[in-house]
């Protein structure tokens, strides 16, 4: 692929993503003003047992499928027919898993009506990941990127009305959620059943080699999960609802520094299980990474100076506890854009088990720091933790990086006057989307 076509993507992605951070920062605004940092903790508690379980419920189906319908592994409906089989038994197993684990976490407040709500909108959110998955593997960029802005488009507008106008607080904004995931996979089953010839069967060939990728891809997603998550769940049981409050509204703020390194992170993993010119594509994402990283410090300085008056102003005095967590999470946000960045080269050559080996020590790590540090420090303790284990797994993966794809280390750091050519097409490209 060309530089040029290398670019347009990328800024399509980015794009979306934009647009989906401009709706979810409405929605956190409201859903802070409206529900408090109490019941922004209880949403934020309901909905964090499923998330993980979704990512497991994955298999890694998406990156699986981008690797076997990029290298045409098997006839494309085959593929696409294992992957829509796959979605129905694992959206089976992850409400089963997901009410087990909701029952016995419990967290106070939790409503059967609310927990209803949660359970429903999984196998919703497993079709959108799937399917993005099939759309990312035929490089069908504009298909994946409306997946990405159009359901947060769909939760602000039910937000308003549910939460804002009717004030039915945290259930309105499970049943918003709901709704909008439910209005964006119906139209991508449609498009799927009338693209692909779809036989809902048990092919064993196909999903035997879908699953025995995906579900190596799985564990990787799901440490990475655990690694991003841990602290919210670590705070439920060591802390308060109004810290998890405090820490999820830091955690929302601080991630969307993002939005750029993933971007070009779902475009390297296309690209690489496509590609047929290696050396190049990992010098592009070597000069990407170096870029990217300069991009988002620069973002993370002006949002550490403007966050003391933007937060109160936005969301509310009641959360200035959360200005000190996303300043202190920053150093670790920066960090982890090397590894929004370089997990998708190794995801696109079908490589996961280089990031368990890496993410596991990580998670451990994480785990540990905050079992000491969140009794005493709260949601500032979490953010330490999370800083320390962040920065600890991109620095590793940064170094099996160069070891892997034979690129000096030296070269992933060290900034050349060349770099900075492809900036003026990359504004200009990010400008029009």
């Amino acid at each position: 692929m060309s530089q040029r076509s290398f670019l347009r993507d990328i800024s399509g992605v980015f794009g979306s993503n934009m647009f989906a951070l401009l709706n979810a920062f409405l929605i956190d605004v409201i859903i802070s003003r409206q529900l408090g940092p109490d019941g922004r903790g209880l949403y934020t508690s309901i909905l964090v047992v499923p998330l993980i379980v979704v990512s497991f419920a994955m298999l890694g189906i998406r990156r699986s499928a981008v690797f076997h319908l990029g290298k045409k592994v098997f006839d494309e409906n085959r593929t696409v027919s294992g992957v829509m089989s796959l979605l129905i038994i694992t959206s089976i197993l992850a409400i089963m898993i997901s009410g087990s684990a909701l029952i016995f976490m419990m967290p106070k407040g939790l409503t059967w009506p609310m927990a209803l709500l949660a359970l429903l909108s999984i196998p919703l959110k497993l079709i959108l990941v799937y399917s993005g998955g099939i759309y990312l593997g035929k490089e069908e960029f504009h298909r994946s990127n409306r997946q990405v802005w159009l359901p947060n488009f769909f939760n602000l507008a039910g937000i308003i009305v549910f939460v804002l106008i009717i004030k039915w607080s945290v259930s309105g904004a499970l049943l918003s959620l709901l709704i909008s995931n439910l209005l964006v996979a119906a139209a991508s089953i449609t498009y799927l059943t009338r693209r692909y010839k779809i036989c809902l069967s048990l092919d064993k060939e196909v999903l035997l080699s879908l699953a025995r990728l995906g579900i190596v891809y799985a564990l990787a997603v799901v440490i990475m999960q655990l690694n991003y998550r841990i602290d919210l769940l670590l705070l439920q049981k060591l802390s308060t609802l109004k810290q998890v409050g405090y820490y999820s509204l830091g955690v929302a703020i601080s991630d969307k520094l993002w939005q750029l390194p993933t971007a070009i992170g779902l475009v390297v993993m296309s690209r690489s299980a496509n590609t047929t010119d290696e050396y190049k594509l990992n010098h592009d994402v070597a000069k990407l990474l170096r870029l990217s990283f300069l991009m988002v410090f620069l973002a993370a300085v002006i949002l550490w100076l403007a966050i003391p008056v933007l937060l109160p102003l936005i969301f509310g005095k009641s959360f200035i506890p959360s200005i000190r967590i996303v300043q202190w999470m920053l150093p670790g946000i920066l960090m982890f854009v090397i590894v929004r960045i370089l997990t998708g080269r190794f995801a696109g050559t079908g490589q996961p088990k280089v990031l368990i080996s890496i993410f596991v020590p990580a998670l451990i790590l994480n785990i540990i720091l905050n079992l000491f540090w969140i009794p005493t420090y709260g949601g500032i303790g979490a953010a330490w933790a999370s800083n320390v284990s962040y920065t600890a797994g991109a620095i590793a993966l940064l170094i099996v990086f160069s070891i892997r794809m034979q690129i000096p280390f030296n070269e992933l750091i060290l900034y050349r006057r060349s770099d900075f050519d492809i900036v003026p097409k990359l504004l200009k490209k990010l400008r029009k989307a």
